[in-house]
């Protein structure tokens, strides 16, 4: 299964909204906001009030246990829908979701998106893709995350960053999204500057090789399969 599946949907449910718009602000109170880096869009075990879908940016999902121990799920980018599941189920938040960089959003409230996917089918079919491609491009990564968590999600959150020309995050506020230590970062990091993919820049990430980073994800990813 190819991560396409997954982001391909994704980026049909954008151009379903940015060709719909008026539309849908006139009929849904859809509206466009912008999110500053680490704005906490959704808290876990709160009730939404708002359906997102990421027009641009980097947003950070995040599980939280019992005992206080908060694992990093995913980062995800442009076309990603935040909180439609528990709208749809009439549940609290599963998760935190945070903007890792600057982010612009849809946002539609709890009931006008539901009346949304009643009134329209193309929406809904965009929506149900969406989320099916999600679970099957999820149980695709599981077993490469399985191996090595931390160097795959550093390996993707430096492809989107680099991408989007948002190098300025410093390694404290890395770690940070990433769930780890400065020091763990610390030697993933080290790792990628021996092999020439990064140059580091005192506490900061000072340029990537990008062509060479996308080669040691496909790489990474062949070696585990």
């Amino acid at each position: 299964m190819q991560d396409y599946l997954f982001s391909d949907y994704r980026a049909r449910l954008v151009t379903y909204i940015a060709n719909h718009q008026e539309q849908l602000q006139q009929q849904y109170m859809l509206q466009l906001a912008e999110a500053g880096q680490q704005h906490v869009l959704l808290h876990q075990d709160a009730r939404t009030q708002q359906v997102y879908l990421v027009a641009s940016g980097l947003v950070k999902v995040t599980r939280t246990t019992s005992s206080g121990q908060a694992f990093t799920l995913g980062v995800f980018d442009r076309g990603q829908p935040l909180g439609e599941l528990e709208v749809m189920m009439g549940i609290p938040n599963f998760c935190t979701v945070q903007a890792l960089t600057h982010c612009t959003l849809y946002c539609i409230p709890a009931k006008a998106f539901l009346q949304m996917l009643a009134q329209e089918p193309a929406f809904n079919i965009l929506m149900h893709q969406a989320t099916a491609s999600m679970l099957l491009n999820t149980t695709h990564k599981a077993s490469i995350l399985g191996t090595n968590r931390l160097l795959y999600t550093l390996l993707i959150v430096l492809r989107e960053l680099s991408m989007l020309n948002e190098l300025k995050l410093s390694k404290s506020l890395l770690a940070e999204f990433l769930g780890t230590s400065v020091r763990n970062l610390n030697r993933l990091l080290a790792q990628l500057e021996a092999e020439k993919i990064l140059q580091l820049r005192n506490a900061s990430i000072g340029q990537i090789n990008l062509p060479l980073l996308i080669k040691r994800i496909q790489i990474y990813e062949t070696t585990i399969h």
